[in-house]
């Protein structure tokens, strides 16, 4: 059965939705379980501007409660502006598309109500509800009623939906409505058996085997993305994409902005970088939209664990190289030891700080996560100008 939920959507399924970054990928597993709850993509839409208009056709939905065929009408539109050739039928596509993105945002949104410490208080179990499919997977089917603590490891794969199509939701209960269910406490969790071909536990679909509230409330996937970084090396990466500063027409010298930061005292543990960078962000996680429309999420705790503490008094220039960048740069990377090829982002901006001294500030992310960021104090100009290679996204004029 189709979603629709009319007046039902609220703040916190909106702002699941708005929250996320943009991503063009090819298939719709280039983006794994979690990595879903921080990214917007539809498989085979390369393109940013494609993205957006999709993007904005869903959150017409998800804020006004559009209809399907509303969707499917915006759909045509878009398909007919780009010239968009996508796989499978219309009504296959428009259904797929349209139901994942509002039930999911549905319910991220509905964790992060249930988790709320005064509804925990009140309701600290968690019942799992069947929903109204005409032709109900039977696993499904056995777990209905089921009544578990919210924090039963169960919830982190079987947290709703759990597949395609997946009409399934999840309701909070009190101790008593246990008493009225005539339970004297929770059930006990079912046995998980994982489906050898699709390494899923039984009864849910490959890839939807995650807490979509837990992956964009609860654990940071900016966490892993900096512990990748530093476990491949961030020096052992070679950049494919051809271009620079020369092709791009961009001058060979990088102008020097005043800092509109001043530089802050060098710390001693990463607890008080990652304090200091919430205060500097005014969160503990923030999503940054830079010139070109695209976001970065920065999570502080993930940055502080990154950084030489060294180069700490450097971090209030943060924003600065995200919200007003010189250049963003793309480029393929690859790296040395494992192969593996990547699409990354670097901004860069020079930063005066007073008449004698100036630092270069770059950032890179990947998937629209920072996991990189550093300040070079030098003059040389042929290092500075080694940062601005491959494709010229982005230039101030």
């Amino acid at each position: 059965m189709t979603a629709e939920y009319g007046s039902l959507p609220f703040d916190e399924a909106e702002a699941f939705f708005r929250d996320k970054v943009n991503i063009p990928t090819k298939r719709w597993d280039d983006l794994k379980k979690g990595e879903h709850a921080r990214g917007f993509m539809i498989a085979g839409a390369m393109r940013d501007d494609l993205l957006c208009d999709f993007r904005t056709a869903i959150d017409k939905a998800i804020s006004q409660g559009t209809t399907l065929e509303e969707f499917r009408a915006d759909f045509d539109g878009i398909v007919g502006r780009y010239g968009w050739s996508y796989n499978g039928g219309r009504g296959w596509r428009t259904r797929v598309i349209y139901d994942t993105n509002l039930r999911t945002s549905y319910a991220a949104g509905r964790y992060q109500q249930m988790t709320d410490p005064d509804v925990l208080a009140y309701c600290p179990y968690w019942q799992y509800r069947h929903g109204d499919s005409s032709h109900p997977r039977l696993m499904h089917l056995a777990w209905d009623g089921l009544i578990l603590r919210y924090d039963d490891p169960w919830w982190s794969t079987h947290y709703t939906p759990n597949g395609w199509g997946c009409t399934c939701f999840i309701e909070p209960r009190s101790q008593r409505d246990l008493a009225r269910a005539g339970k004297d406490g929770p059930d006990q969790a079912p046995p998980i058996e994982i489906d050898p071909k699709t390494g899923a536990p039984m009864g849910i679909d490959q890839g939807w085997d995650y807490n979509v509230g837990e992956a964009a409330f609860g654990r940071q996937l900016s966490t892993k993305a900096m512990n990748e970084w530093r476990a491949q090396g961030g020096k052992a990466w070679q950049r494919l994409t051809p271009g620079d500063f020369r092709a791009a027409g961009r001058p060979d010298r990088i102008p020097a902005d005043q800092a509109k930061a001043a530089l802050g005292p060098k710390l001693a543990t990463t607890a008080e970088a990652a304090q200091a960078l919430t205060g500097i962000m005014s969160a503990a996680e923030r999503i940054y939209t830079l010139p070109t429309g695209g976001k970065i999420l920065v999570n502080a705790e993930a940055l502080a664990s990154h950084i030489d503490l060294d180069r700490s008094p450097y971090l209030p220039l943060l924003p600065e190289v995200l919200e007003d960048p010189y250049e963003i740069w793309l480029s393929f990377e690859q790296h040395q030891g494992t192969n593996k090829v990547v699409l990354r982002q670097r901004l860069i901006k020079m930063v005066r700080l007073d008449k004698e001294r100036g630092v270069l500030v770059t950032a890179q992310a990947r998937n629209g996560l920072l996991e990189a960021w550093t300040m070079i104090p030098t003059t040389d100009r042929k290092y500075l100008n080694r940062q601005r290679t491959g494709k010229l996204l982005w230039g101030r004029e």
